[in-house]
Formats: structure tokens, C-alpha cells, sequence
């Protein structure tokens, strides 16, 4: 099967499905355009399809054995696109990176230690953070003149020298686009080794990458503190987030040891018969579909940023290094985020509220998906661009 463009243009009716991208009535009107959750509308490679159909024909749905074979595709994976060798002793299964987030927090610190993470970021990294009883210190992330986000370095380890425990880094950047560079990485993670802090890194967006970059995992450096944690699914990648799996992977024993433990005290439990099935099938034949997908989404980034050009030219859109997710400045027409979500959602268009990602950080911009079929994504910008001209 060809992976092309006629592939990834193909409509994908999602509506009356339980799905919440499309079927949340509080977010989306009936018929309207749903640019928000980062959730792909593409048809899923047929290798995972036709692997989870075989499952379901046989009747009887226990509990699973994770197998050597799943194992090996995961491990296969990680070698073959991020060149990133691990072992199964390394690796720790959970439903969600969420999940991972969370268990990190909870196990690695103690009630009101400082956790230290960049702003704007991903909506549960505060969350994790704050319902564990936890001190969030949040260091901004700084702007540059080209809407390029940079870390703060000096403040980061200003902030370390005041004993934060745990950093935790989203990598690629949710919701900037930013690829952190093997120097950017290298930096925190010395820093996390100087001040004997433990180092979490979010790295579920790591196969959206945009030639001619290329994605560095943070177990890919030398000299890391062993008890670096990186978290990772083929949720986001392989469009399975329904499916609920992810990993953990940790070279400190003891360090994986303190989060398993932990998991098995809260109740989180991993390995749904399906989820096993879905992800060993997209680790193991899904090279030629994400490097389809890959091809599609580096041309419907520069879509994005013409199409805004042309409809909102004083918007400013964050260079788009990563992710399929596009990180959109619309201050100039409309700094009041309620405001923007309201007129959005009279004009049947869905997109991620700014303030999401870090309430001052977040006001006067919006997050857009444009992992969709062009159509959609033409349409939903359209829409978009009336909603913040108030029309």
C-alpha cells in the first residue's frame, strides 16, 4: 500500500464514535471543524488494524503475558529510528506518559519539594505537580524576535540552587514546536547532575521531527545521571491513544524500582490485551506509514503558516521544528482567551486554549492540530481566522 498524499487525504468520519475529539459537545458544535486535542484524523496503518481484528477473533480477552516479542519491538524501534539501545530491565510499562508524569512526582519527591518545569508546557506537567502537594517552580521559556523559544538557563539553575528536586523537560516541546538540541539537553542534564536533582523527560512527540532536523532522546547522551527517566508511547506517533499504553524507561535500577512500586501501590495497571497487540504491530510494520504521515504533515505545517499569512497576517507562528502541533500568537487581534474560545466555538471550530499550557504564557495564543486531511485543516483555519477577526 502506497503511504502518500491520496492516503493521509482521505476523510476519516469520526463522529457518533464515543470520540473526543469530535463527539465533546462542549468543545465542538454538530458539524463543526475539531483543530484542538492531539489527536491525529488519519486512517491508522492497516498492519495495526488487521493485527487487532486477528485478536479480537479469538474469544477470550484474560490477562495478558507481556511477551518477548513485544519487548523486541519496542527495543527494535527505538534502535532503528532514535539509534537509542535499551534493554527490557530498563523499561517500565504504564497506561499513559500522564501517568508517568505523575508517578515521577509522587515517587521521586516528598510532599512540598520543589518541581521545576518551562513555560508555556503541556497542561498535566502542572497538574502532576500541584495535586501531588508538590512546590511548582515554573521557569518561562524566552522568546526570541522569530517567535523561537529558547531555556532560560540561568534562570533554570538560579531556581536549582534553591534545592528543586525533580526537573521535568517536554521533548520535543509541547505546545512551542521546539526541538531541544543535544547541547540544550546535555545542559539540563548536567545541571540536574550538579545540584543532584532527578531529571523526568516527556518524549512522546519524539517521531514528529521535520527534516532537516533530527531528534535527540535524552538516553541517547553519555554521561546522564543513571536515574534519568524518559517517557515515551506509540500513542501519539501511530494515532493509538485510545489504546492506553506507554513506557518508562530508567538505567537506575533503583531509581525504576521506587516507580514501579509506586504504580503498584496506586493501582496502575498496565498491559490491556489489545494495547499489547496494537503496539508491538505499529513498532514492528509502521516504518513506511510514519514515514509517510511524516512527508504529508512537513507539508501541512508550511500550510499552516501560509494560510494565516494570508488570512491573519498579524499573527505570529511559532517556527514548527516538531510536533503536529502549531503554537499560534493572535495577540495583536484578541488577547482574552474566553473571548477566543467563545467566538471559536459560534463559528464551529475547535482549537487548545493558550492558557492550557500556563494561564499568563497562554493568553492571546491558541495550540493548532494540523494532523488532519488538508480539507479539514483548510476549513478548520478558515473558521479560525473569522472567529478572531469577530466575524
Amino acid at each position: 500500500m502506497m503511504f502518500d498524499q491520496a492516503f493521509f487525504d482521505k476523510p476519516l468520519h469520526r463522529q457518533g464514535t464515543d470520540c473526543a475529539k469530535w463527539d465533546n459537545r462542549e468543545m465542538l458544535p454538530k458539524g463543526g471543524v475539531p483543530l484542538w486535542v492531539a489527536d491525529m484524523d488519519f486512517h491508522c496503518d492497516p498492519a495495526i488494524t488487521k493485527a487487532l481484528i486477528q485478536r479480537a477473533e479469538h474469544p477470550a480477552y484474560g490477562y495478558p503475558l507481556v511477551s518477548k516479542a513485544s519487548n523486541e519491538a519496542v527495543i527494535g524501534f527505538w534502535q532503528r529510528r532514535h539509534q537509542v539501545s535499551l534493554t527490557p530491565e530498563e523499561m517500565l510499562m504504564m497506561p499513559s506518559v500522564v501517568s508517568g508524569l505523575r508517578a515521577c512526582v509522587a515517587a521521586l519527591t516528598q510532599p512540598e519539594d520543589k518541581v521545576l518545569i518551562m513555560t508555556p508546557v503541556y497542561g498535566p506537567f502542572f497538574a502532576a505537580v500541584k495535586d501531588s502537594g508538590r512546590t511548582l517552580v515554573e521557569v518561562p521559556l524566552k522568546r526570541d524576535e522569530e517567535s523561537r523559544y529558547h531555556i532560560d538557563f540561568e534562570q533554570v539553575e538560579a531556581q536549582m540552587r534553591q534545592g528543586v528536586k525533580l526537573v521535568m523537560v517536554c521533548s520535543p516541546h509541547n505546545p512551542v514546536s521546539r526541538l531541544w538540541s543535544w547541547e540544550e539537553l546535555q545542559r539540563i542534564s548536567d545541571l540536574c547532575a550538579a545540584y543532584g536533582a532527578y531529571l523526568a523527560v516527556d518524549e512522546i512527540h519524539c517521531d514528529f521531527v521535520f527534516k532537516p532536523n533530527a531528534f535527540t532522546s535524552i538516553m541517547a547522551l553519555e554521561g546522564i545521571p543513571p536515574q534519568t527517566i524518559c517517557m515515551t508511547a506509540a500513542s501519539k506517533t501511530f494515532n493509538i491513544a485510545g489504546l492506553k499504553q506507554a513506557y518508562l524507561f530508567c538505567r537506575d535500577m533503583e531509581t525504576l524500582q521506587k516507580l514501579r512500586r509506586h504504580m503498584e501501590v496506586s493501582g496502575v495497571e498496565s498491559g490491556n490485551v489489545f494495547a499489547l497487540t496494537g503496539t508491538q504491530a505499529a513498532y514492528t510494520h509502521g516504518d513506511a506509514w510514519l514515514d509517510g504521515l511524516m512527508e504529508y504533515l512537513s507539508a501541512s505545517r508550511q500550510v499552516v503558516v501560509d494560510t494565516l499569512l494570508r488570512l491573519l497576517p498579524e499573527a505570529r507562528v511559532t517556527p514548527i521544528e516538531a510536533t503536529f502541533l502549531a503554537w499560534v500568537d493572535v495577540s495583536a487581534y484578541e488577547k482574552d482567551n474566553d473571548a477566543l474560545m467563545r467566538r471559536c466555538y459560534s463559528n464551529a471550530v475547535a482549537l487548545t486554549s493558550g492558557t492550557f499550557f500556563g494561564k499568563e504564557m497562554g493568553q492571546g495564543f491558541m495550540r493548532v492540530n494540523f494532523g488532519c486531511p488538508r480539507a479539514q485543516l483548510l476549513e478548520g483555519l478558515e473558521r479560525f481566522a473569522q472567529a478572531v477577526k469577530n466575524q
